[in-house]
């Protein structure tokens, strides 16, 4: 996450002194060292996977941004992060393979009924990370720099925390439901 943050500051800071060809060039020279220390964990995994994908795509946007020499395809590295946190939201909703329960389940026992809870909070989860795509979407094409930039660096933060409030307060009004 500090590193997506340094990426849109680089971004924002560098735009006005840089061209597009020299932050595409030192933006896939940082993926390129990010994705090298996550060759640290190397192995035939979705483990590897889940810690390698973010450095691949930011040597992919790098190059990419260079070939094309768009502003635009750079600044897309959070929205396309965004779109496969809802891509695997919306598969874990279709599988009935929810993280949420997973991660959980590492550090507590779960029994059914908190089970049924996450299940359904995870609907929660789809719809905050749609809408985070579609304002992530908008800020990009829509908006200046500088509103880019305060969505991708601070605004999805208080749309998560809503998020997680939502989640709070949808908990209240399950289990007063469940109790009864």
């Amino acid at each position: 996450m500090i590193l997506v943050i340094i990426y849109i500051l680089t971004l924002f800071l560098g735009k006005d002194y840089f061209s597009i060809f020299q932050l595409g060039i030192f933006l896939t020279f940082l993926g390129l060292i990010w994705f090298l220390f996550s060759l640290k964990k190397f192995s035939l995994s979705f483990a590897f996977l889940k810690i390698s994908f973010q450095p691949i795509i930011l040597v992919t946007i790098g190059i990419i941004s260079i070939q094309q020499e768009s502003f635009l395809m750079l600044k897309s590295f959070p929205l396309i992060l965004s779109s496969l946190f809802f891509l695997a939201f919306i598969y874990a909703q279709i599988t009935h393979e929810f993280f949420l329960i997973q991660y959980i389940g590492k550090f507590k026992k779960l029994d059914k009924k908190e089970e049924k809870y996450l299940q359904k909070t995870h609907l929660i989860w789809v719809v905050v990370t749609g809408i985070n795509v579609a304002l992530h979407s908008y800020f990009l094409f829509y908006c200046s720099t500088a509103e880019w930039t305060f969505y991708s660096t601070v605004g999805w933060y208080i749309l998560l925390a809503c998020g997680i409030l939502f989640q709070i307060l949808f908990r209240s009004i399950y289990e007063r439901q469940n109790t009864h």
